[in-house]
């Protein structure tokens, strides 16, 4: 033994001698052979033996204090987790009572303005996607389980005639006096949407309630109702107050609904709750294969933290995704495949990724991150949650509030040139739709602290939506990147439920309940009590809808303008030869499109081929010609063909539209005429001057 002296000679370090064996080979060792070896095993050696001794010992322990560490973090966990219930269960022994209560009367609230929005037919005034599913439901009605598009003639199997479309066809076709009247069949889906719109709100209640607990599930209810906005936008996949008056059958509410109940049973351990989770893989990805791909990347972000810990229900979460991808393999209307790849990768490589990874990430166990270091995540999540940033983050959302509510209402005094309805709708310059999430922001800590807790989902979904969304808005070409904005709605939500569930900060509380107040009330107001050229609400359905009446029932299909396009088979029955690239549900179904609005742009330029376009076009089937009286063609393609470019605005543009009624005229006979349409059948004695072609 040596004790360790300072190198000044002065007294030894510490109270207590060290302890420091030394290996020394003067006695008890055998020299070394050729090879650098000794002769003798170390065993022989009672001074290796002891040192080896030393070595065990130190290696126990310290595995014994990794245990204790890992032990200490898991506790943290549950501290932090069971924390904000007991504080919620402490303080105003009535308030969960009132806050039940104040739920339910918003519910009511929203039940009697859907069932209002259904009686002055709100869905068909702002359209939005609910000419597509009209014209499936009569479609399915007539023909089960057949691949076809909504639009063209041609064999395209859209990913849009789901199990649930379907199911909605058996159930309109059993109505007494069903038909093919577009009125009938959007009264029918605004009552299916509420049934619908009530399931997606239940399931995220008990998602919620499954990460935060009951009372954070009662909050959420109405942070999900008005943390987009207050303006509104009219789009699938919006889950806000709007929503429910105009979306709440759409297919992304069912798969957003069965997409957080797959997530909540695939936390169990029973085989059939796992034989549900499969099921429901399976139906979030038939009905909407995009919510699929994203409940792929949810579970398995899940899957691989489960990994991490060795944890061996790990591979719940790829076994659904692989047999839940199987069994939607075998719908016959369409490939779920082909209709994954229209994201970017086929089906099956991505349901491969994800089932990859988590087994890969299982077997790599000593992988593992150390578990007694915080590192920068953690301090970065410490911070982001303190309640200091919280309230900082809450007084963000309401002044963000606020500043957007202003905007807004600048618009409605000093409408836009376009339409004065884009001043509350704002369904373009989506580059501002970033900024409709800003009531939430008090979420981000929310989130910070459910990730602390272990809860990573709602997190990861967050931050991978929120920023591809911002990219997408800032001028990187991502497709679609405003439907990942408004998939935010959810995680975020739950981020402030959590928030406000933390009642050791009252003024927090408080400023994030000032901010909801004012979303609500300003959705409202804008939608009820704006004049009648800015809200939808309650306003006459446009001309387009009864034009279906003056097109002739019998075979034949119809050429016009790609936008009055998108309502002519609701409305009529017949196909179309081009409809706007913002409603097909392929890249093949685009090109065709895309085609056929060259070849009927052809014929509506007037130049020294209009007349064989014609022909053309009587070969391919149409039969029709509906001319839209404030469209132009002049766009040279679909892509161009947008409704601001397309509204006639100059001399030259009416000039060219007066020529067209020339060569309608020329080539077929005027059927019907009014202030906004008029449609010509084509006459082939006509167009093929006498039958000579």
């Amino acid at each position: 033994m040596h004790e360790v002296k300072p190198a000044d000679g002065g007294k030894p370090v510490g109270s207590q001698p060290l302890l420091r064996v030394v290996e020394s080979s003067a006695e008890g060792s055998s020299p070394p052979n050729a090879t650098g070896r000794p002769d003798r095993p170390l065993t022989d050696n009672p001074g290796a033996r002891f040192l080896r001794s030393v070595h065990a010992a130190e290696a126990r322990t310290q595995r014994i204090a990794e245990r204790i560490e890992h032990v200490r973090a898991e506790l943290e966990v549950v501290r932090i987790g069971l924390a904000a219930p007991e504080r919620a269960t402490l303080s105003l022994p009535h308030a969960r009572v009132l806050l039940r209560a104040g739920v339910l009367t918003l519910l009511v609230g929203v039940l009697g303005l859907a069932l209002w929005a259904r009686s002055v037919e709100y869905a068909l005034r702002v359209t939005s996607d609910t000419p597509t599913f009209i014209t499936l439901i009569t479609n399915m009605a007539q023909r089960p389980f057949a691949r076809e598009s909504p639009f063209l003639d041609a064999a395209i199997a859209t990913q849009h005639a789901s199990p649930y479309m379907q199911i909605l066809a058996f159930a309109w076709r059993l109505l007494p006096g069903s038909g093919h009247s577009p009125i009938a069949v959007g009264n029918f889906l605004a009552l299916v949407g509420i049934a619908v719109f009530a399931f997606t709100l239940g399931s995220f209640f008990l998602y919620v309630r499954r990460i935060a607990g009951a009372t954070a599930a009662w909050i959420s209810i109405p942070v999900l109702l008005g943390i987009f906005g207050p303006p509104h936008v009219i789009w699938a996949g919006d889950l806000s107050l709007h929503a429910a008056l105009y979306a709440g059958f759409f297919p992304q509410n069912i798969a957003m609904g069965t997409t957080l109940l797959t997530l909540l049973v695939l936390e169990r351990r029973s085989l059939l709750s796992l034989l549900a989770a499969c099921l429901l893989a399976a139906l979030t990805m038939l009905v909407h294969p995009f919510t699929g791909v994203l409940l792929g990347v949810l579970a398995t972000t899940e899957s691989c933290r489960l990994a991490l810990r060795q944890d061996r229900n790990a591979v719940r979460g790829p076994s659904a995704l692989a047999a839940g991808f199987a069994l939607g393999l075998m719908w016959p209307a369409y490939s779920l495949d082909q209709a994954m790849a229209e994201t970017g990768v086929r089906g099956v490589a991505f349901i491969g990724l994800c089932v990859v990874a988590p087994l890969a990430t299982l077997a790599a166990g000593s992988l593992r991150p150390p578990r007694d270091t915080p590192g920068l995540l953690e301090r970065v999540l410490s911070r982001v949650g303190s309640d200091g940033a919280t309230y900082w983050l809450a007084l963000v959302g309401l002044g963000g509030t606020a500043v957007v509510s202003i905007w807004e209402w600048a618009l409605v005094k000093f409408p836009p040139h376009e339409s004065a309805r884009l001043a509350i709708y704002w369904v373009d310059g989506r580059w501002r739709w970033p900024l409709l999430l800003v009531a939430g922001t008090a979420g981000i800590s929310g989130l910070a602290r459910l990730a602390r807790r272990g809860q990573i989902v709602p997190p990861v979904w967050f931050v991978g939506c929120f920023v591809l969304g911002t990219l997408g808005a800032v001028g990187l070409p991502l497709p679609v990147w405003y439907r990942f904005l408004l998939l935010c709605q959810v995680p975020l939500a739950v981020g402030v439920a959590t928030v406000v569930l933390d009642r050791r900060r009252p003024r927090t509380t408080a400023v994030i309940a000032a901010t909801f107040a004012l979303a609500l009330c300003v959705k409202l107001v804008t939608l009820l009590d704006t004049p009648p050229t800015v809200s939808y609400f309650g306003q006459p359905l446009q001309p387009v809808w009864s034009l279906g009446k003056h097109l002739p029932p019998g075979p034949g299909l119809v050429a016009t303008d790609p936008a009055t396009a998108y309502f002519i088979p609701a409305i009529s029955g017949r196909k179309v030869l081009t409809v706007d690239r913002g409603h097909v549900s392929s890249n093949r179904e685009l090109a065709l499109s895309a085609r056929g609005y060259q070849l009927l742009r052809r014929y509506y330029a007037g130049g020294h081929d209009w007349w064989q376009a014609g022909e053309e076009m009587w070969r391919r089937g149409i039969r029709f010609v509906v001319v839209q009286k404030q469209t132009t063609l002049a766009p040279p393609t679909l892509a161009d063909f947008i409704w601001q470019s397309a509204f006639v605005r100059t001399a030259a543009q009416r000039r060219a539209l007066g020529n067209y009624y020339y060569e309608n005229n020329r080539v077929g006979r005027l059927i019907y005429d009014s202030q906004d349409f008029a449609v010509y059948r084509l006459d082939r004695r006509k167009l093929f001057r006498g039958g000579s072609r």
